[in-house]
């Protein structure tokens, strides 16, 4: 009997020698694990949406942990999402690729449930005033036009919607950022190198 757990044992080490790791632990937040493959996912479903590459590891870490803080933390009011609002987000992107089409379906879904989230949180208490208006255009706008080279800037009233949505913007961007510095603090978050 020895010799056959002996023998058992020498014939495995050479197997034990060979493995090879299939994926890791990238990080653990509030005891959901986030693996490399899920990164790898991650950045292939950013692309078919048409994002901005995120190159860098540790950034794309932080934006998954972000999005699965947010997701999990969107209790106080309730959000639907339609199949028809999907699928009119969806034909924004063109055809399918191999990328499963579950998977960024899903990725879609969470985009507008988190949009309409923040417009019901926040956006409907968000209204840029004018003097907010110009104080954008004129500090912002006026000279990142300046920068670009433009010869013929556009005048703030031919352009009063789009420096608005931007001020909006920006105030939105500003209370979800506090909210989530909030939730961040009070989350036990592991990123592992």
């Amino acid at each position: 009997m020895r010799r056959t757990l002996l023998l058992l044992y020498c014939l495995s080490f050479p197997l034990a020698m060979r493995a090879e790791v299939i994926d890791r632990i990238a990080a653990v937040v509030d005891g959901h694990i986030i693996t490399t493959s899920d990164m790898r996912q991650q950045r292939e479903i950013r692309t078919k949406l048409g994002d901005k590459p995120i190159e860098d590891d540790a950034a794309l870490l932080q934006h998954m942990i972000d999005d699965y803080l947010i997701e999990t933390n969107m209790t106080d009011v309730t959000i639907d999402v339609t199949d028809d609002e999907i699928n009119a987000e969806m034909r924004k992107f063109g055809p399918s690729s191999d990328f499963p089409l579950a998977k960024i379906r899903e990725a879609v879904r969470l985009r507008i449930r988190m949009q309409k989230y923040f417009d019901k949180r926040w956006g409907e208490s968000i209204h840029p005033a004018d003097d907010d208006i110009r104080r954008y255009y004129e500090s912002v706008f006026v000279p990142a036009a300046k920068d670009r080279g433009l010869t013929s800037i556009p005048s703030l009233e031919s352009i009063a919607d789009s420096v608005r949505n931007n001020v909006f913007q920006e105030a939105l961007n500003h209370e979800i950022n506090i909210w989530l510095e909030a939730i961040r603090r009070k989350s036990k978050i592991e990123i592992f190198k």
